[in-house]
C-alpha cells in the first residue's frame, strides 16, 4: 500500500464511525447536504496540491475564494451574461496566480510571505467593492450550484471535471511529467533543458483558476458573496493535501487522493458538528487529522531508521 492509498482506509473507518456514532450524518438528506461543500473543497484541494508539487503553498486561497464570488456576482449583473461573468473571473483568478508564481520564482520571495502579502491585498479588494456587505449572486448561478445530475449535486460534478482534468496532465502527458520532474529536483531539470519557472508559475495560475471556480460555486450555492466566503477554505485544504499523502519536499502528488482526503475532512467536519463540537473543537480535529496523517506516513521510514540505527 502506498502513501496515496491509506485515505481509502480512512474514508471507510470514518463513515463506519460515523454511522455507529451519529447515525444522522449517514441519511440520504445529510450525505447530499455535505457533498456540495466536499466537491467545493475538492476543487481548492486540488490547487493547492498542484502548488505543493512545486515545494510551494498558496496562502491566498481565502482571499482569491472570496473576491471570485464577488467579482462573478458583480460582472453577472454588470454584463447580464454568467458566461461572461465566469470567463471574467477566470482571467482575474489567473493574473493573480501569475502574479504570485512570479513574486516566488522571479523575485525570490519565499511562497508563504509571497501568497499572504497577496491574499492581504485580494481581501481588501473584496472590502472595497463590497463596502463589506454580502452581495447577491444572478439566479443562474444559484441554480447550476443547485443542480443535481444522476442523483448527484453539481459541484460534485465540477469538482471530478477539476480533479480528473488536473490527473491526466499530471499523469499522462510530457508537460505533467515534465511538471513532476520540476517538482522533485528544479536543477536537474533546468539542467535537463524543462524551462522551470514556466512550471513553477502555472502551478500558481492554475491553483488559481481553481481557486476562482471553487468561489463561484461556493458563492451560487449560498446564494451570496462577501469578504468571508473563503475562509473555511484554506486550513481544511491543506489538511485534505497532507491527508491525501502529498509530501511539501515536491514532485509526488495525488490530485485524486487530495479530493478524497477533502470528501474525508467534509464529512468529518459534519460529525464533529454533529456531536455538538464548537468550532474551536472542529479545528483541533482537523490539525490532528494532519499530525496522525503526517506520522502514518512517516512511521514507516522512522521505523526502518531506528532498526538501522540499533544494527
Amino acid at each position: 500500500m502506498d502513501e496515496f492509498s491509506w485515505i481509502w482506509v480512512g474514508l471507510v473507518l470514518l463513515f463506519g464511525i460515523s454511522a455507529v456514532v451519529a447515525p444522522g450524518t449517514m441519511t440520504r438528506g445529510s450525505i447530499l447536504a455535505m457533498l456540495p461543500f466536499a466537491g467545493i473543497l475538492a476543487i481548492v484541494a486540488t490547487g493547492q496540491t498542484l502548488v505543493i508539487q512545486q515545494r510551494g503553498l498558496d496562502m491566498s486561497a481565502i482571499g482569491m475564494v472570496s473576491l471570485a464570488g464577488v467579482i462573478m456576482a458583480r460582472s453577472g449583473l454588470a454584463f447580464n451574461s454568467i458566461l461572461l461573468a465566469v470567463v471574467f473571473t477566470v482571467f482575474v483568478g489567473g493574473i493573480v496566480g501569475i502574479i504570485n508564481g512570479a513574486l516566488i520564482s522571479r523575485v525570490a520571495i519565499t511562497p508563504l510571505v509571497a501568497t499572504m502579502a497577496v491574499n492581504a491585498l485580494l481581501i481588501g479588494c473584496v472590502r472595497s467593492l463590497t463596502g463589506s456587505v454580502p452581495v447577491d449572486v444572478p439566479t443562474v448561478m444559484q441554480t447550476i450550484s443547485h443542480a443535481q445530475l444522476l442523483g448527484l449535486p453539481a459541484n460534485v460534478w465540477f469538482a471530478f471535471v477539476f480533479v480528473a482534468s488536473a490527473w491526466v496532465i499530471t499523469r499522462k502527458t510530457t508537460v505533467g511529467r515534465r511538471f513532476v520532474a520540476v517538482g522533485v529536483n528544479p536543477r536537474a531539470a533546468e539542467a535537463a533543458g524543462i524551462h522551470v519557472l514556466k512550471y513553477r508559475i502555472g502551478a500558481y495560475l492554475a491553483s488559481a483558476v481553481c481557486f476562482s471556480a471553487a468561489g463561484m460555486l461556493l458563492a451560487g450555492f449560498i446564494g451570496s458573496a462577501s469578504g468571508t466566503s473563503g475562509n473555511d477554505y484554506l486550513l481544511p485544504a491543506i489538511a485534505a493535501v497532507v491527508v491525501g499523502g502529498t509530501p511539501f519536499t515536491g514532485g509526488k502528488g495525488s490530485v485524486i487522493a487530495s479530493a478524497m482526503a477533502a470528501l474525508f475532512m467534509a464529512q468529518l467536519g459534519q460529525l464533529v458538528m454533529a456531536l455538538g463540537a464548537g468550532e474551536a473543537v472542529q479545528l483541533l480535529v482537523q490539525a490532528g487529522a494532519i499530525l496522525l496523517a503526517t506520522t502514518t506516513r512517516y512511521s514507516p521510514t522512522l521505523l526502518r531508521t531506528l532498526k538501522s540505527t540499533r544494527r
